[in-house]
């Protein structure tokens, strides 16, 4: 059994703060400590449940905060920023299951710890079929075209009410923690909290190998809108092949293949990102 991890870091357990997850503030070093400790749950757990290879893919900002030496051996780790299908490269219809590790809740989500779409602030809404989604949505309806379920979603509370809605009743969460604001957060100690990952993540992949999980069907044809933030975040979107500019600060890529779609749209999103835009007060 082939199980794929794609693991973010702000849904972490006694993560709070942007200092939290910040590469090169004072905090990050533990921020990184306590990744590793619920990816390694999440390992365990699948290995528990019968998994023969885990795939563990750092999906965090520059996606090399995840450190090979801390990582479980019995699993295989992506680092590095330069992937066609950014937080879920690696993913194929070879897989048998998939679990979200420390996700977060999408841009404007009351109480969602470090809420955001993508982007911190340069991103405002991603949308799939005119259905506004965070990274959790547009990510597990790729796993859904290629008929693996998502069996776990890890992170606050909303982002596990934020799963229920868009996977269903039957995958496994567990919220880390109770998000109070953006930047706030009721943290459960990380002994629960790691305990728990791992046996829901053993629970999650038992399910999977035992059929007992829906995948979400993915309608075409398919459009893929983001709404930024500025006018020239959209223009530089917008130059990208096969990227259409829908107004002033929409772009849109669209067609019938969701794995197609979603990697132009992954080349979407990093070109409207770009650069440095300058702010006005």
């Amino acid at each position: 059994m082939r199980i794929f991890i794609s693991a973010d870091m702000e849904g972490i357990s006694g993560i709070a703060a942007s200092e939290d997850v910040t590469m090169g503030t004072t905090e990050y070093r533990r921020g990184q400590e306590l990744f590793h400790s619920d990816v390694n749950a999440a390992i365990e757990g699948a290995i528990a449940a019968g998994a023969t290879e885990v795939l563990v893919n750092d999906s965090h900002s520059s996606m090399r905060n995840l450190d090979r030496a801390e990582i479980d051996d019995r699993a295989q780790l992506i680092r590095g920023s330069t992937k066609p299908q950014s937080m879920m490269q690696g993913l194929s219809d070879e897989y048998d299951g998939v679990l979200f590790v420390g996700y977060h809740a999408k841009a404007g989500t009351p109480h969602g710890v470090l809420n955001h779409t993508f982007f911190g602030w340069k991103l405002i809404r991603l949308r799939v079929n005119d259905h506004e989604v965070g990274e959790l949505g547009w990510n597990a309806r790729l796993a859904g075209a290629l008929d693996v379920p998502v069996v776990l979603v890890t992170g606050d509370d909303v982002t596990t009410t934020e799963a229920h809605t868009e996977l269903g009743n039957d995958v496994e969460t567990v919220a880390v923690k109770r998000g109070i604001d953006r930047f706030t957060a009721c943290c459960r100690p990380v002994s629960e909290t790691r305990a728990e990952i791992r046996d829901r993540a053993e629970r999650a992949v038992t399910n999977a190998a035992d059929g007992d999980v829906a995948v979400p069907a993915v309608d075409a044809p398919i459009r893929i809108e983001a709404d930024w933030a500025t006018t020239n975040q959209a223009a530089r979107a917008a130059g990208t092949p096969s990227v259409a500019r829908i107004d002033g600060r929409t772009t849109r890529v669209e067609g019938d293949d969701y794995p197609d779609v979603y990697e132009r749209s992954v080349a979407m999103l990093r070109a409207g990102g770009a650069g440095a835009d300058v702010q006005y007060g």
